[in-house]
């Protein structure tokens, strides 16, 4: 629900800090004191266009923000699909800035977003209704899915996903190996010349490294030779001097001479053979590493870069690497095996596209029975309760019919081979059309009312806010209207802002809005009534300018009387 809200330079609304309460709560205020900023406030916040004037004159930016708490644990879900999370308090909050210059910023729990994520959350959090707005009502796409919540065909949807996902990936292969013959020769021909480009080269993995280093061991061999021999001669034989360890040999075994004599010569005189040895093979291992010298090293270099050009070129066609090139053949291997198999394969598929496609049509069939007995009950419960909201010669239908392609089969999509429409008509004896199609500002949010008092367990969404739907109907009407409210706000967060008394009255919570003139500007407030507050509230509703005690009396009875009424 939500849980609080924080509103600065929002036109007249200089600061306004919120706090919501769960249930039902109704917003009044006179005309022009700022109702309609707080729904374009909340609009702007859940990702709506908007327009610089919002800005309140004088100011560089205007900013929204709000926390949504007690999130259901559907919500989260399609929360958590869209890659957002509550926090760990189970709370989500998002905010939006709007500058002058009209360029927006939007965080969610204090990251930044696109605006269209934002539409996407929001969308899940909050619903807005009002004459020109019931955007529930209008998205047939919706429509199928509230049926199958109401219906608790939740189990049955899934295994006919699954089996429609099988089907239609079986069908996306096959399209995508029935091919034109004429493509499928080009591509083989394609193919052929790869592999055989590739394969001719007889590439080994780490050839490439290998050729360098030899390449560079060549180039560098005199220059190598001479070094290591040095170090041979130097630390082990050296035929015009003696080496390093032919003076440690003669050093040791002059120690062992005297070894009665010197104190520790023995243990000396071994360190020194073991210095010898190193010496030794260290000058062995540093001659071994010498390569042996070509008979014809130019030639040996020219072999290496033609190699070395051949395999730069197979890299510009195939890969950045040996590795890459091998992988690319592969692959095309696999693929010039599959499309010269490709018949075979498509006969398989169609066979499995068969069964599965008679498999998808039973599962599809069982959910039109269903949705069909569903939807005779939702046509009787919303009539109803749109006739307790006296529009008594309005029919609801809740209508499945058929998909079917143009031969007349069934057309499979994700959600069987169903359409759910919602149909009206408003007088008797016309032919029912579509809600969208037919249903006023007005009507349409009174309807959009008595279907979410019937769909209230199908529909995940967190708060619901209507503005000013009582507009332009009787008191009686107006009753009624604030009764279903009251009635839906035993399920969910209702926000209402309304001129009807009757509706405030049945109300939990009440706020009054006012707009008052500080350092000569208008600033608006918003404040949560008490019980004496509601009573003058609801008084000045009635009563405009001239509230007599009498009016007083039936605010009271009036709020008195939706205290003790029973909600069915």
């Amino acid at each position: 629900m939500l849980a609080s809200m924080h509103i600065e330079n929002i036109a007249v609304i200089k600061r306004l800090d919120v706090d919501f309460s769960d249930g039902f709560s109704a917003l009044t205020g006179e005309t022009g004191a700022g109702k309609s900023i707080l729904i374009d406030s909340l609009s702007m916040l859940l990702g709506a266009k908007t327009e610089r004037d919002l800005v309140r004159a004088g100011e560089s930016s205007a900013s929204v923000s709000a926390v949504f708490s007690d999130i259901s644990p559907a919500v989260v879900k399609k929360l958590e699909e869209l890659g957002i999370a509550p926090d760990e308090e189970g709370c989500v909050f998002i905010q939006r800035t709007v500058s002058a210059d009209g360029k927006s910023r939007s965080k969610i729990n204090g990251t930044t977003y696109p605006l269209s994520l934002l539409r996407e959350v929001g969308a899940h959090l909050v619903n807005i209704h009002g004459q020109l707005d019931s955007r529930d009502i209008f998205d047939e796409k919706t429509y199928i899915g509230l049926v199958d919540s109401y219906a608790s065909l939740e189990s049955l949807r899934a295994e006919y996903a699954s089996v429609y996902h099988k089907m239609s990936e079986a069908l996306s292969e096959i399209e995508r190996l029935s091919r034109d013959e004429r493509d499928k020769e080009r591509r083989l021909e394609l193919l052929a010349y790869q592999i055989n480009d590739i394969s001719a080269a007889e590439l080994r993995h780490g050839e490439e490294e290998e050729l360098e280093n030899e390449k560079k061991l060549i180039k560098n061999f005199r220059q190598m030779s001479k070094q290591v021999n040095t170090v041979y001669r130097a630390l082990y034989k050296n035929d015009k001097g003696m080496s390093a360890s032919r003076l440690v040999d003669i050093a040791r075994d002059a120690l062992e001479s005297v070894s009665d004599l010197v104190p520790d010569a023995t243990q000396l005189a071994e360190r020194l053979s073991e210095i010898s040895f190193e010496m030794e093979h260290i000058a062995e291992s540093v001659l071994s590493s010498l390569p042996s010298e070509s008979s014809d090293p130019e030639r040996r270099l020219d072999d290496i870069e033609n190699r070395l050009d051949l395999i730069h070129k197979l890299k510009r066609k195939y890969g950045s690497n040996v590795d890459e090139i091998l992988s690319f053949l592969d692959k095309a291997r696999d693929e010039y095996d599959e499309i010269l198999l490709s018949d075979d394969r498509i006969k398989e598929l169609e066979g499995s596209v068969a069964a599965l496609r008679k498999e998808a049509l039973g599962l599809a069939s069982r959910l039109s029975e269903k949705r069909r007995r569903a939807a005779e009950e939702l046509s009787e419960k919303i009539g109803s309760e749109i006739r307790f909201l006296d529009m008594e010669k309005v029919k609801f239908i809740v209508d499945i019919s058929a998909l079917t392609d143009q031969d007349g089969e069934p057309l499979f999509t994700r959600d069987g081979t169903d359409k759910v429409s919602f149909l009206i008509s408003t007088n008797p004896g016309e032919t029912p059309k579509s809600l969208a199609k037919i249903a006023s500002g007005g009507e349409a949010a009174r309807i959009l009312l008595a279907i979410k008092c019937v769909l209230t367990s199908a529909d995940d969404t967190e708060t619901l806010i209507f503005d000013e739907i009582d507009t332009g109907v009787s008191g009686k009407t107006s009753e009624k209207i604030g009764v279903k409210m009251r009635e839906l706000g035993e399920n969910m967060q209702i926000l209402s802002i309304t001129h009807s008394a009757q509706v405030a009255s049945n109300a939990r919570t009440h706020y009054r809005i006012k707009k008052n003139t500080v350092d000569g500007r208008a600033e608006t407030e918003l404040v949560m009534l008490d019980k004496n507050g509601r009573i003058d509230e609801i008084s000045r509703i009635m009563g405009g300018i001239n509230i007599t005690e009498k009016i007083r009396e039936s605010a009271k009875e009036m709020l008195e009387n939706a205290e003790n009424f029973k909600i069915r």
